[in-house]
Formats: structure tokens, C-alpha cells, sequence
């Protein structure tokens, strides 16, 4: 009782210079943040990205080799491909292997069936649908019946990758005849288990993954031969370079801004800050590992796209994520397209234009939306912030295209070309200018409520519990995104 009276004489009645001292105060100098995070997360990181880079540069090596001994022994390639990514997944993820592999194998079997059985048939049944139906399902369900959330949660990446592909297969094999005779057990095993997208993704289509064993077409000229040394030190530096930037985001997610942020984290605002931005960048550090991987394991990809930009190559294979397109959004739908670009495409090919025809364009959103949700399994905060951010990408939107239509300005939410001719008032304008600024900072404050309720280092497990302090984030900013949202769809219909 006199330890509580003692701290809370001194919390209170201390002079005013001590306690401005104490607000900007750091726990730990930079020399213990140096030695209690930064050095543990470097270790983490080398461990962690050596044996990508490791496995995928052999992967590539062998490829090489093998297309260049036996210029048609495809089965041998896709069997180098399982042999790689079972290694690179026993080295990363040391549990969880039947439930990769019952999904795997299920989902071809149910693939195999619907092609045999229903191809050809007078029933109108859309067999991609089935095997969504079946994935989402079994993913669902196996998560529930996994005893250990944190074996669950070192998995859940691997899965919806797994899950995706899969997906894709089922739509591209359904239209196209030649891929669906490319499809064996062996090169469907080959194209799930790809070392280069394996654990972290990115997606890539069949068709993609079957490109690898495709050789240069024709002889390449001379002076082609000798530039081969320049492409390769310009291959090296893109893998260097996406593993220091994996490394950085690390660092500043772990460590940095802890280290920046605890001076000035009594501000709720401040703390919320902090913890968004340790989010996205723990994303982005899984983002530009994902990059190099995919361009350890694909020397020679796309060649003669290669020497466009030194720093990643033109084709979007590669690109996987935006960092400055998120952290300075011109719009919500700049923010969720730059997030993870793979999976936007996918979502897009695959989810909205397969069913904006028959249901329309409000529907396919909101299929979408639930789409992307379930795919990360039962992740509640997730599915309640992708159903924030599909409302506000609408509400956005639509007032944007009002005021456009009212002022004549470029204030859409994709930018218009510089020689526009369909509104009087340009982007350069004063008026235009104050609009897209608001709207930034209404997008800058909305990156930090959505992303405060996630933690870089936390997990779903506690949500199954359905723990009422799940969105208490939320509850310390009074829900202040979520009554801006209510203020702008009236001002919506106002205007």
C-alpha cells in the first residue's frame, strides 16, 4: 500500500520539468535496442532468407542444367520442383505437413473427378465453383479441428497459397483444353510445391509455372552472348537488393519503431500509429522475401523484359508489393491494389469477372470481398477490416465521382492524365489540389485505425475464443473510422 501511495505522490506532484522528462523517456537506448532486437532479428533473418535463396538459386541451377542436357525431359523438371519445395518446406515449417497435404491431394482428386465425370455433360455446372465451395470448406474445417492454434497460424500462408493455385487451375483448365492436358499428377505436385512461391507465395498461373521449362527461343546473336555476364551480376543485385529491403522492414517493424514511437506513445493516436505501421512493415518484409525468391529460383524468366529496370524486372511475377503506393495513397483502392498485387489479380481474374456478368458489379465486389476473407481462414478482425475497407473504397469512390461531376475537377480516384480533357479544373489547380490532399489525410487516418488492431507478432488464436477485447483497438479510438464512414455516406447523398 505505501509502494502504491509512493508512485502515485510521484506520478503526480513532481516537478513539471521531471515529469517532461519522463514523457520522453526511453526504457531501452539504442545501445540494448541493438543488443536485445536488432541482433536476435538478424539472426532470425539470415537463417530464415538463406534458405530461400539457397534452395531456390540450386532449384534454378538444376533447371538450367537439366533443360540444357535433356532440352524435353519435362517430367524430370516438375520432379526437381517437388524435390525443392519439400526441402525448402521441411526447412521453414518444422509441423503442420498433413494438413498441406491433405488439401493438396483432395483438391486434385475432386478436380479430377468434376473434369472426368462432368465434362461433356448436358448439366450447366460450373466446376470451379465446386472446387471453391470444396477448398474454403476444407480450410475452414481444418482449422477448427487443429489443436494447436500456433501450429495453424505457421501454416495459414502455405495453405491459402496452396488454395489459390488450386483455385486458378480449376478455372484455367476448365477453358482451355492444351492446359488441361499439360495437367498430370506430377506436374500438378510440381506446380503446387514450386520452391520459388511455396511457403510465401506469390501466386503464379499454371501456365506461368510451365513457361519455366519453355528454352530461349531460337540463337541468341553474339552480342546477346556477351551481355550474358552483365545480366547476371544484374540478376545477383535484385536478389541482393530484395533481401536487404526483406531485412529493413524487419528491422523497422521488430525494433525501430518501439525504438522512435515510446518517447510520445502515451497518445492513443500514437500507439495506434505505431502499431499499424509495425504491421505493414512485418508485410512488406514478407513481400520483398517473396520477391526474391521467386527471382532466386527464375534466372533466366522473361529475358528479354530483363534489362528494362535494374532494380526488378517488368513482369508482374515479380511484383509483389508497393510500399510507397500504400503509405502515400492517392485512395483506398491505390491501398488495397498495391497491398499484395498477386493476390489482387488473382481475386480480379478469377472472383470479380467471373461473376460481374451474371450478378453485376455491387455483387462481384461483395463476393469478393467475402472471397478474400475466407481465404485467410477464420481470421475474424480481418474479415470485419476487409468489410471496413470494401465500404469505404465504395463510399469513396462515389463521392469522388460526384464532386468530379459537380466542380469538373480531377478529383477522381485514379488519376487523370495530365492532358485531361474532360474537366475544367486540372490537378494542378488550387481547388483540386485541397481535394486530393483531404482526401489523402482521410486515407492516412484511415491506414492507422485498420491497421491498429492488428499486431506484426500476433495471431488469430485468441480470436476463436471470441474474446470480447478482440477490438479494443477500435474501442480506445471510439470506432472513429467507422462513424466517419456513416458521416461520409450521408454527405454522399447529400451532395
Amino acid at each position: 500500500m505505501d509502494y502504491y501511495y509512493d508512485d502515485y505522490y510521484d506520478e503526480y506532484y513532481d516537478h513539471p520539468d521531471q515529469a517532461a522528462a519522463r514523457l520522453f523517456h526511453r526504457d531501452l537506448s539504442i545501445e540494448e535496442t541493438i543488443k536485445n532486437c536488432v541482433h536476435p532479428s538478424l539472426r532470425f533473418a539470415t537463417q530464415y532468407i538463406t534458405n530461400f535463396i539457397a534452395i531456390n538459386l540450386l532449384f534454378s541451377v538444376l533447371v538450367l542444367i537439366v533443360r540444357k542436357v535433356f532440352p524435353t525431359a519435362q517430367r524430370s523438371l516438375h520432379l526437381l520442383s517437388c524435390v525443392c519445395g519439400a526441402a525448402l518446406v521441411y526447412r521453414v515449417i518444422d509441423h503442420g505437413f498433413y494438413h498441406f497435404l491433405q488439401l493438396a491431394v483432395s483438391l486434385y482428386a475432386v478436380q479430377w473427378t468434376l473434369h472426368r465425370w462432368l465434362t461433356g455433360t448436358g448439366r450447366y455446372i460450373k466446376t470451379p465453383f465446386i472446387v471453391i465451395a470444396y477448398g474454403i470448406g476444407n480450410l475452414l474445417v481444418s482449422e477448427l479441428l487443429e489443436p494447436s492454434p500456433e501450429t495453424w497460424n505457421r501454416i495459414r500462408g502455405t495453405q491459402m497459397i496452396l488454395l489459390m493455385k488450386a483455385l486458378s487451375l480449376a478455372f484455367d483448365t476448365d477453358d482451355n483444353h492444351y492446359l488441361r492436358s499439360q495437367l498430370t499428377v506430377l506436374s500438378y505436385s510440381g506446380y503446387i510445391l514450386c520452391p520459388a512461391n511455396i511457403v510465401l507465395g506469390p501466386w503464379i498461373s499454371f501456365n506461368d509455372y510451365l513457361n519455366i521449362w519453355k528454352p530461349p527461343a531460337g540463337i541468341e546473336p553474339k552480342h546477346c552472348r556477351s551481355s550474358s555476364g552483365r545480366r547476371m551480376l544484374i540478376h545477383v543485385f535484385r536478389i541482393v537488393t530484395s533481401a536487404l529491403m526483406a531485412v529493413g522492414f524487419l528491422l523497422t517493424s521488430n525494433c525501430m519503431i518501439d525504438y522512435l514511437l515510446t518517447p510520445i506513445n502515451s497518445w492513443k493516436w500514437v500507439r495506434a500509429y505505431g502499431r499499424a505501421l509495425s504491421f505493414r512493415t512485418s508485410h512488406y518484409f514478407i513481400g520483398y522475401l517473396s520477391q526474391c525468391s521467386m527471382m532466386a529460383a527464375a534466372a533466366d524468366w522473361h529475358r528479354a523484359e530483363d534489362e528494362r529496370s535494374i532494380m526488378l524486372p517488368v513482369s508482374s511475377l515479380y511484383r509483389i508489393t508497393s510500399p510507397m503506393a500504400v503509405e502515400f495513397p492517392r485512395s483506398l483502392v491505390q491501398v488495397v491494389t498495391a497491398w499484395n498485387i498477386p493476390m489482387h489479380l488473382w481475386l480480379k481474374r478469377y472472383i470479380f469477372r467471373t461473376t460481374k456478368r451474371p450478378f453485376g458489379t455491387g455483387t462481384a465486389i461483395a463476393l469478393t470481398y467475402i472471397i478474400s476473407s475466407l481465404l485467410h481462414g477464420l481470421h475474424y478482425r480481418l474479415w470485419i477490416t476487409l468489410l471496413t475497407i470494401g465500404s469505404w473504397t465504395f463510399v469513396e469512390h462515389e463521392v469522388r465521382k460526384k464532386l468530379a461531376t459537380i466542380y469538373s475537377a480531377c478529383v477522381l480516384v485514379g488519376k487523370c492524365p495530365s492532358s485531361c480533357t474532360v474537366h475544367q479544373h486540372k490537378s494542378n489547380s488550387v481547388f483540386c489540389i485541397v481535394i486530393n490532399m483531404l482526401f489523402f489525410a482521410l486515407n492516412i487516418f484511415n491506414l492507422i485505425y485498420l491497421g491498429c488492431i492488428f499486431e506484426s507478432s500476433e495471431g488469430p488464436p485468441d480470436e476463436v475464443q471470441q474474446d470480447k477485447s478482440m477490438f479494443g483497438p477500435w474501442t480506445e479510438l471510439n470506432y472513429a473510422s467507422h462513424w466517419l464512414l456513416v458521416f461520409a455516406y450521408l454527405f454522399y447523398f447529400v451532395i
